[in-house]
Parts: C-alpha cells; structure tokens; sequence
C-alpha cells in the first residue's frame, strides 16, 4: 500500500494529507522582491502552505537566501569553499588576508551574508589568482610562515594550470571523476582530444600522443603523473574559475564531460582493452610485440577520420561503440 504521509496545517488546525508541488515564489527579503523555486507542501483541503517534515523551514530559508545573493551579486557559501580549496588556505588566514576580522569567514558558514564590499574581495580572489598572491603578500605577517608556504606552493602549481591547457583538462578529469590513474588518465585524455574531432572539428591536445603498449600516452602528461603508480591521482585542485579553465572552451569541455559520462564508468584497463581496439593506435604498432616499447607517433589525421567515420558525438553513439569494443575481446 501507499504510505500516507500527514503534516500539521495551522489553517485546518489538524493533522492533514499533502501534496509536494515546486512553485516559483516571490517574497520580500531584506527589502528586495525575491524570486526562488521549491518544492512546497500543500495541504489537500485547503490548499495552505504545510512543513513536509522537520527540515523543511531551513531549506526553504536556504532557497531564499542563495536567490537573494544571486539577485545581489553576494558570493555564495560554495564559492567562499572553492576559495579555499582553491588556495590551500583555512578560514581564520582567508580572513587575515582579505582584511576581515579573523571570525568573519567563520561566520558566513553560520548563515551571515557578506556586505557586499567584502563579497566583491572575496569573489575577486576566486576569479583573479593575481590579486589573491599580492594581497598574501601585503599581509605576510598576519599569517604563520608555514601557512605562507603552503599557499605559495599552491600558487605556482595553479600558475602552472593556468600556463598549460593540457594540465588543466587533466585537472578537470582528475576532480570530476575523483579516482584517476596515470593509465586511466592516458586513456581519458585521448578519447577526449578524439570526441572533441568527431564533436567540434578540432584538435584539443597539442601535445604528441605515441602508440604505447598499454595504449596511447602523451609523455609529457606520463612523466609527471607516473609516481603516483597504479594508485589514483589525488593532487587535483577542485575550483572552475579563474585560470582553472581559461584555455579550454565549452565547446571542448561538452567533450571531455561526453567521455567522463561514458569511458569514464570503465576501469583503466578497460579502458586500455577498448584503445586497442582504434585502428590509429594499431597502425603504429605494426612490426611491435605485445610489450615491446615504442615511441611511435600517433597520427592525428587518422584520430579524426577515426572518430568521425565511427561518429562518437553523442553519449548514445559512445556507449554503443564501447560495448561494440567489449564484445570482440
């Protein structure tokens, strides 16, 4: 049988039966008209708003709140996070650095909202690593020298992302899927560079790709991820703003999430089984063993022929050509 559920209705004055309906609403939130959605409880006699269950007043509160910050340009509690994933950085020495008060961070993950000078400074970190380091600078002494070590460290690795193209689409498949080894990654990166052929017309990696034995390697990427061995890469940076992905397009990244949301479900060696079976990465093992080495150069004339002739634009025609590959193992 159904589960009836029952909520107090203040109009009926009793317990009712309700309905869960997602509404646009307007209200007046510190003198502004606010506009959310949310999914509100009606009651089925009278059609008042009822509590749905006893975490219902906060999510609403919540809903209106992040509407409202939108409407004011505030920077939200996710972003205020990513800056500090972003930067290595605490709560307490974000606050010492962008001139606040030291509890001042602390308090917005309490519910309070930024003035909006403090949201632009804070917002202005996310999106401009620049004006983030020189204000670390200005306020060196606020800070412990460990902690200033850690957040120049962090600063030349996101100088480094955002100098190479290559390092921020491993960056991005490194914090989207979570778990990626060096083979893996290899992989990912090459049917990314080929849905992108099939998908925008374009080459995405500059870098050579060579036929390996394992499958297609870029060596570059191979030398600089290799110690992290047959264990996944964890030094990935979660933050999309700023130089994260400057150099790649939305064009581009729609590729490299078609291939997450497909050859990213599969193991590496999976993965290795299915690059094996595209006829560029054949073609320059001809004349090599099974596990002879090669340096071989793959042809990225044939890597677009390839994946335009199989027509690996689409999740749908993706998924069909992986389990194609698995049924001639």
């Amino acid at each position: 049988m159904k589960e009836i559920k029952y909520a107090y209705c203040n109009e009926c004055e009793d317990l009712v039966e309700f309905d869960v309906i997602e509404q646009n609403i307007t209200e007046q939130y510190k003198g502004e008209n606010v506009k959310f959605k949310f999914r509100t409880g009606r009651c089925r006699y009278c059609g008042s708003e009822v509590a749905t269950d006893v975490d219902y007043n906060t999510r609403r509160s919540k809903a209106k709140i992040k509407a409202y910050k939108q409407l004011k340009g505030i920077i939200k509690l996710d972003e205020i996070s990513e800056i500090l994933e972003k930067y290595d950085i605490g709560k307490e020495a974000l606050a010492d650095i962008a001139g606040f008060g030291k509890v001042t961070i602390k308090r917005y993950y309490e519910g309070f909202i930024p003035a909006k000078e403090y949201s632009d400074r804070l917002l202005e970190f996310l999106n401009k690593e620049s004006s983030f380091i020189n204000a670390v600078e200005i306020s060196k002494n606020k800070v412990k020298p460990v902690t200033y070590r850690k957040i120049t460290a962090r600063y030349e690795r996101l100088c480094e992302i955002g100098n190479s193209k290559t390092e921020q689409i491993v960056n991005y498949i490194v914090t989207q899927l979570e778990e990626v080894t060096p083979l893996a990654l290899e992989k990912l990166l090459a049917f990314s560079n080929g849905v992108n052929y099939a998908l925008n017309g374009d080459r995405m990696i500059d870098e050579e790709c060579q036929a390996w034995q394992h499958g297609p390697v870029y060596p570059v990427v191979y030398n600089k991820y290799k110690k992290f061995g047959y264990k996944p890469i964890d030094d990935g940076i979660h933050s999309s703003h700023g130089c994260m992905l400057s150099k790649v397009s939305q064009e581009e990244l729609k590729a490299i999430d078609m291939v997450l949301d497909t050859f990213g479900l599969y193991s590496p060696k999976t993965l290795e089984t299915i690059s094996h079976k595209q006829t560029p990465w054949i073609e320059k093992r001809r004349g090599y063993g099974p596990k002879e080495a090669s340096h071989e150069v793959i042809d990225e004339k044939a890597v677009k022929v390839y994946y335009i002739q199989n027509k690996l634009n689409s999740e749908e025609q993706i998924m069909k050509y992986i389990l194609e590959c698995l049924k001639r193992v």
